[in-house]
């Protein structure tokens, strides 16, 4: 890589978080969003080093997956929710069936009249990457589980797991070796290598968003400074506030976010693309969304609305997934039990809806201090007095 002084300056460098890989990912993203252009040198050759110890490749993957959270904290426009890239690009690694389906294709021209034969990638399938994963492994124990119960289920789990093991065969097979290391053992450590890379970074990836996008509890339970008086659960979902100096939500967007760099909130900002203005990862349960809007009215007033909405986080969705799994299979097994665990689950459930209320109503007293510093005045009902 070679980078302008004064590209590097004016983006602030390369950010110190990543200390394992994503660090040159990340800089490149943040040059191109500042409106600079990343260009490519094929006269250039890198001389890459390979990890000669499993304990060394795993390590790296663990890393990349780490990696791929943390570009996920910044860049959230090139990652869908479950924290996949959905740009035109590949970040460490191919797809899984891409070796199977889609090996590279040489341009002939038409009826072989071109002049310059290249060999180009054939597009990404975005079904290339579904098998392998750890998803797909987690869907199939729990096919597998129910089919215990249910017979005519039990060749589904066997067909999946044959889906995840083909690619890694492809690898073992297809792998370039030196002739004095091709033996039985090597091969199948390739095939080892394969069918557990996938999993291994997957765990990191997952794990280190889980770990680190959540408010800490000395800030998300400690209640807001100046807030005034404790608003109703119900009313906490939307907020109205009015100024006569025609104050539309900027300010107000600019004061909420000064008040969370303060106080030490994980959280997310609108990238274009989004439903939402800021996005709170408020605990390991809940995300709060906050969206803005401003009415405008005669002499130059305004209204500014603001609609917070609860959205459940990735650990909330895998422990209701684990939940349901365990109760099918309770159900399954021992139909006389299934009430009992239902009531636990809707108990739960309870508890849960509770932890997001209180949340977003500290949330709300967060925005109401903003409103305040931003000189937007609190209005109760859907319509001010005209």
């Amino acid at each position: 890589m070679a980078y302008w002084k004064w590209a590097l300056e004016e983006v602030g460098g390369f950010d110190p978080d990543f200390r394992t890989a994503g660090d040159d990912v990340d800089l490149c993203w943040r040059l191109m969003q500042a409106g600079h252009r990343i260009g490519f040198s094929p006269s250039a050759m890198v001389w890459h080093h390979r990890r000669f110890t499993m304990q060394a490749y795993f390590r790296q993957q663990k890393g990349y997956g780490e990696a791929e959270a943390m570009l996920r904290f910044k860049h959230m426009q090139y990652f869908d929710p479950q924290g996949s890239a959905r740009w035109k690009g590949v970040i460490y690694g191919l797809p899984r069936f891409e070796r199977v389906f889609h090996r590279p294709i040489i341009y002939h021209g038409v009826f072989g009249t071109g002049l310059f034969q290249c060999l180009y990638p054939k597009p990404v399938s975005p079904w290339a990457q579904l098998a392998g994963g750890l998803e797909w492994n987690a869907i199939t124990l729990f096919i597998f589980l129910v089919s215990i119960q249910i017979e005519p289920l039990r060749i589904l789990p066997l067909l999946m797991l044959a889906a995840t093991m083909i690619p890694a065969l492809s690898f073992m097979v297809t792998a370039r070796i030196e002739p004095r290391h091709d033996t039985i053992l090597a091969r199948l450590t390739v095939f080892y290598l394969a069918l557990t890379q996938p999993l291994v970074r997957d765990w990191a990836r997952y794990f280190t968003w889980l770990k680190g996008k959540r408010t800490p509890d000395s800030v998300a339970l400690v209640p807001e400074k100046d807030a005034g008086p404790k608003i109703p659960l119900t009313q906490s979902r939307m907020l109205s506030f009015w100024s006569e100096q025609g104050r539309d939500r900027g300010p107000l967007l600019q004061e909420v976010v000064k008040i969370m760099e303060e106080e030490g909130w994980k959280y997310s900002l609108d990238t274009g693309w989004n439903p939402w203005d800021v996005q709170i990862f408020a605990n390991r349960w809940w995300h709060i969304r906050l969206r803005t809007l401003t009415e405008i009215y005669p002499h130059g007033r305004r209204l500014t609305r603001v609609h917070q909405g609860m959205a459940p986080s990735t650990f909330s969705i895998l422990f209701l997934v684990t939940a349901v799994t365990a109760d099918v299979l309770v159900g399954l097994a021992y139909p006389a039990a299934l009430p009992f665990f239902l009531g636990i689950l809707a108990l739960a459930g309870v508890g849960w809806l509770w932890t997001g209320w209180q949340l977003r109503r500290r949330v709300a007293d967060l925005v109401r201090v903003a409103a305040r510093r931003a000189q937007l005045m609190p209005v109760s009902g859907r319509n001010p007095q005209q």
